[in-house]
């Protein structure tokens, strides 16, 4: 058997749902304040022997954020906090929506006018009030504080990168060794988290940070030969600034990954590539899979080729 291949086993509560099976690895929650959606358990797609994509757009309200917010809103729960105000590009909005449903927890959303349509109509599905503004992050601050209300803001949170670990622990569970994942990254949240994850199993695979280029202020640290281009077709990356962002590149190093910035015509090719092979995903998804590609074609000097890959596809595709 292969290093790659290796049996890890993990403890699993299979009388909890969703991230809660790995509660002992997650800073505690009471067992009536864990909100469960059923998310995780995604499934991981095998193009080759070594290259695996995690359908995170398979989780129930199509993205990611739902391993995260399962884990932010059952604290604010468990906190007693009753009504809680946000500011989105749209699936952390859908995805906080339903988690504050199960609570009974009021919901506030500020977005950007700009924000995709199909996605501000499925936060307007949900019970929440919705408030467009310019300026959607320092409104929803303000908002916060002049009425005395929860604000919450992953990339602030101490607890924002919790339930992302299963992502890491569901890997390391069927894939064994990952080497190499590739990662659409927008404050990097989510980056922390999974490589948290697989701190706690034992291993950290080389971490690849995948922007475009119209907002890249990671990879750029990097990938520092690009043309800087206006339109951003993966518009859940909008973080031109990132308070994670020394983390973030600090967890690159020490994992011996990289960053890759991606143009936009990549992002649309590879996108048609995803497409051909009988997946529908999004166009963070397409750049993360571009960024393999990238990888491929142009290792980083001194850098290893890629061994087992993971590319997270992290969102359900809107038009």
């Amino acid at each position: 058997m292969g290093k790659n291949k290796m049996k890890i086993n993990l403890f699993r509560d299979k009388n909890q749902k969703g991230i809660w099976q790995f509660s002992s690895y997650l800073l505690p929650i009471v067992d009536q304040c864990k909100l469960s959606l059923n998310e995780g358990g995604t499934s991981e797609v095998a193009l080759t022997e070594n290259l695996i994509l995690k359908r995170e757009d398979q989780n129930p309200t199509g993205s990611l954020k739902d391993r995260g917010m399962a884990y932010l809103i059952s604290r604010a729960f468990q906190d007693g906090v009753k009504s809680i105000v946000i500011s989105s590009s749209g699936n952390a909005a859908i995805s906080a929506a339903s988690y504050c449903h199960l609570a009974k927890i009021k919901l506030t959303v500020f977005v950007s006018p700009k924000i995709n349509q199909e996605k501000l109509a499925e936060i307007n599905k949900r019970e929440v009030e919705v408030i467009q503004n310019l300026r959607p992050l320092s409104e929803a601050v303000k908002f916060a504080k002049n009425n005395n209300l929860y604000y919450l803001r992953p990339s602030l949170s101490e607890f924002g990168p919790e339930g992302y670990q299963a992502i890491a622990f569901e890997l390391a569970e069927k894939q064994g060794l990952v080497e190499d994942i590739f990662i659409p990254v927008s404050s990097g949240v989510a980056l922390i988290g999974i490589a948290k994850g697989f701190k706690k199993v034992g291993f950290l695979p080389r971490l690849h940070v995948c922007q475009p280029s119209a907002i890249c202020p990671i990879s750029k640290e990097f990938d520092r030969a690009y043309r800087p281009e206006e339109n951003n077709p993966a518009d859940g990356i909008v973080a031109r600034f990132s308070p994670l962002k020394d983390q973030v590149v600090s967890l690159i190093k020490e994992s011996l990954g990289t960053g890759w910035v991606i143009g936009e015509e990549e992002i649309k090719k590879n996108q048609s590539v995803l497409k051909e092979k009988g997946i529908e995903t999004s166009n963070e998804g397409a750049l993360a899979f571009a960024g393999m590609e990238k990888a491929k074609t142009n290792p980083p000097a001194g850098g290893q080729k890629l061994g087992k890959t993971v590319i997270l596809l992290t969102g359900r595709k809107y038009e």
